[in-house]
Parts: C-alpha cells; structure tokens; sequence
C-alpha cells in the first residue's frame, strides 16, 4: 500500500467530519498521539482520524464551488421520471 501521509503536507485543506462539522486550515503534521492518530491543522489543531470522514485539498481545487459535497439536486429527477 501506499504512503500518503505527506501528500498534502503544506496544502490547504478542509476536514470533513462526522457529526458534520466541518475543520479547516494548513495540513501541517501527521503524529501519533497516545497510540492514535492525528493530523495537526496551522501548528496546533490536532484533529484524530478516527473522526474524519474525508479530506479536501481546496489549494489544488479548482472548482471550490463542488465543496462540500451535496446530495442530488432534486430526487424526482432520476433516470424514469421524465415527463410523458
């Protein structure tokens, strides 16, 4: 597998996590805190990966606008529903 752990290392990103919320800043460390992981956001944030859903680098995004994601933009126009 893959080591991506400093993929994003000086990248500004934006944390999506569950419950939710939402966290962002400079991607500044991986670390292992007590056996669990975190990453570090601005120098002093530290956010445990057990708790984030996903990770968005907006400083290599260039359609911002697509973040977060959203659902369907409407339900009933799914594949079937068009008009008779």
């Amino acid at each position: 597998m893959e080591d991506h752990t400093s993929r994003y290392m000086g990248e500004a990103v934006e944390l999506a996590l569950f419950g939710g919320e939402y966290q962002d800043g400079v991607l500044t460390a991986y670390c292992v805190v007590a056996d669990v992981p975190h990453v570090e956001l601005n120098g002093h944030i530290l956010v445990p990966l057990q708790n984030v859903a996903s990770l968005h680098c907006t400083s290599r995004c260039d359609a911002q606008d697509d973040w977060p994601p959203r659902g369907l933009l409407d339900e009933d126009d799914g594949p079937g529903d068009e008009p008779s």
